[in-house]
């Protein structure tokens, strides 16, 4: 425990500074050193004598202050000083894909981002809010109550962060257009109907912005519309015709900005429907030409949000700020944080993307930065694993470079933990002899959870197990001690090491299972069934791990997507130790799933992994169900 007195303490930073101490091992005492804390541009930190001068422009740079006393109390002679090299510095947390961040898990971000420096979230959500006229809106889905919202507003505005809601106003809203009450306002099956012929949307719109916007101090919204490419491809076609996307977003945008000036509300937007209008060859294509008309269709008072989390080279980045830059409006820049390719954080992507992203953004002037947070297909991903990300875009911010070892030291300083613990998730996901596309990604722990036991859909893509095998064994072990280590992840480190242990064992099933059958070998089959049972322990062990750091973190809803995931391999483990049992005793002559040959399907055909992220995709060959 360090022990400082602080002297000259503005008192609006006291609440905040009892609320950070205990995260970070600091107490004040009579006896401790004296911090003396003055009003100066940035944040610096000297010492002078037996007493330290911390030096910030506000709330979020005193916070910041406090790691950096952390880091350097123990050293002698001590001069940092650091800028922030953007105004807004933010994370924006994905509460729409079934997790739903419990407000006291908020809370524990908000205080990590404090001590970042960072000074800016948005809880992206799409309907996990409520809107009082709307019953069905967020139902069964953990949506936040107005009270939870502005308890988190007054906790965030305690340590200089601005919250903002951030919602969807066109697209993404399929949770939402699922009920039959919602049919009327339904373009497709995730689009609003839209136009001036449909006042009854906008009067929707108008709940939801007002609704989303009460619980909190700032006049800024996030009002989404993005990925919206199905729209007026679907009711509105029929009872309208055809329209262009330009025509259909000009129109919208000006009936949604009514609803904002109205409202008294600054808005952004995702940017990227416009650069679709433009060439509609994915999102924000390189060789784009923004027309005048298009151009003319983005509000100048709405702010742009590039999002771009995929690129590793400074150029690309750097062309499209570009371009951006040609439209009215400012322009925000949306990072990520990968928490979206299954259950592994990747830290390898995040820092190859980041880096480049941030540079490009400092030479383009742009001043608001956040990172996005997402959980596509379930939120399988805990987002306690962000926070080593946290310290990636808080240490960009305040220094301009990225030193790693340095990151490091602080990370320790600022919350007790090992960054390896972190960066070590993104292992689960480099299988020896695996080789990404080029600015791609590789989910191949969740492929190799998910895999059929029967119908091994990816035996031709990822056929080493031999390697495999020691390299999960390896990863069970450093996780393990990781859990111990690192209280405040111990729950989800205990729960990749469940993890790596089900994938050591499926692997082993993996590499004797199809040819015992292909070679007739009822023998090996025989041996097989208590590996079966192995992995059944394996599986039910690791399903108990994620439910307890899912219900520590998240609101229940939204984990019975998980459970049935989990229970389904369960399931499906069960059938393959009796089918194989049936095989050894010679009861079943074959087994015809299991002896087919697999063709290719995860890479291409220079062998590189190719990320596909759905769930319904890696289980079987079958349908699912409706997509």
């Amino acid at each position: 425990m360090l022990k400082f007195t602080f002297a000259e303490l503005p008192q609006e930073y006291r609440p905040g500074l009892e609320a950070l101490a205990p995260e970070i091992g600091l107490c004040e005492s009579p006896d401790g050193m004296p911090v003396y804390v003055k009003s100066g541009e940035g944040v610096s930190l000297c010492r002078e004598g037996e007493a330290f001068v911390l030096s910030c422009a506000g709330k979020s740079e005193f916070f910041r202050g406090l790691t950096l006393l952390c880091r350097y109390a123990k050293e002698g002679e001590v001069s940092v000083s650091e800028t922030p090299r953007f105004d807004k510095c933010g994370l924006m947390p994905d509460c729409s894909r079934n997790a739903v961040l419990k407000p006291d898990s908020v809370k524990y971000l908000l205080r990590r981002m404090a001590l970042a420096g960072m000074n800016w979230m948005m809880l992206y959500t799409e309907d996990t809010y409520t809107v009082p006229e709307r019953p069905y809106f967020g139902y069964l889905r953990g949506r936040y109550s107005f009270e939870e919202l502005k308890g988190l507003d007054d906790y965030a505005d305690m340590l200089g962060i601005e919250m903002i809601p951030c919602i969807q106003t066109l697209a993404h809203l399929e949770r939402a257009l699922q009920w039959p009450v919602m049919a009327e306002y339904r373009d497709t099956d995730d689009v609003l109907l839209t136009g001036e012929r449909e006042p009854k949307t906008y009067e929707f719109i108008r709940q939801c912005i007002r609704a989303a916007s009460a619980p909190f101090r700032s006049k800024r919204i996030h009002i989404g519309m993005d990925e919206a490419y199905w729209m007026g491809r679907g009711q509105y076609l029929n009872k309208y015709g055809y329209a262009s996307k330009v025509e259909l977003m000009r129109n919208h945008l000006k009936l949604v900005k009514e609803i904002l000036d109205e409202e008294g509300l600054e808005a952004m937007m995702w940017s990227d429907m416009h650069f679709t209008a433009a060439r509609d060859e994915g999102v924000y294509h390189p060789d784009c030409i923004l027309t005048p008309e298009i151009l003319a269709a983005a509000p100048e008072n709405i702010g742009l949000v590039y999002w771009d989390y995929y690129h590793e080279d400074n150029a690309s980045y750097a062309n499209m700020l570009q371009k951006h830059a040609q439209f009215k409006a400012k322009t925000i820049f949306a990072g990520g944080i990968w928490t979206w390719c299954g259950p592994a954080a990747d830290y390898r992507k995040t820092l190859a993307a980041t880096l480049p992203a941030l540079e490009e953004c400092v030479k383009a002037g742009v001043k608001e930065v956040f990172a996005t947070c997402w959980g596509d297909d379930g939120a399988e991903c805990n987002l306690y694993t962000l926070q080593y990300g946290l310290a990636i875009f808080g240490e960009y911010n305040y220094t301009g470079h990225w030193d790693a070892e340095e990151a490091e030291k602080r990370f320790r300083a600022s919350s007790g933990m090992d960054a390896q613990a972190f960066l070590t998730i993104s292992k689960l996901n480099e299988l020896p002899g695996l080789v990404r596309q080029p600015n791609s990604t590789a989910n191949p722990c969740r492929v190799l959870l998910y895999e059929d036991p029967l119908l091994p859909l990816f035996e031709a893509d990822l056929p080493r197990n031999e390697e495999y095998i020691p390299y999960y064994e390896e990863l069970a072990a450093k996780f393990e001690a990781f859990a111990r280590e690192n209280e405040p992840m111990h729950l989800q480190l205990e729960a990749y090491a469940c993890m790596a242990r089900a994938l050591v064992l499926k692997c082993r099933w993996r590499m004797a299972a199809a040819p015992a059958v292909r070679n007739g070998d009822r023998q090996a089959a025989k041996e097989l069934l208590s590996l079966a049972e192995e992995n059944l322990e394996a599986l039910r062990a690791l399903r108990r791990a994620w439910y307890n750091q899912w219900m520590a973190v998240n609101k229940p809803f939204g984990f019975e997507v998980l459970d049935i995931r989990l229970g389904g391999a369960i399931a499906r483990f069960e059938t393959a130790r009796d089918r194989m049992a049936e095989f050894a005793q010679g009861l079943l002559e074959d087994i015809p799933e299991l002896r087919e040959e697999k063709l290719p399907y995860q890479t291409d055909e220079e062998g590189q992994y190719v990320c596909r992220n759905l769930w319904a995709h890696m289980v079987t060959p079958s349908r699912m169900g409706q997509e």
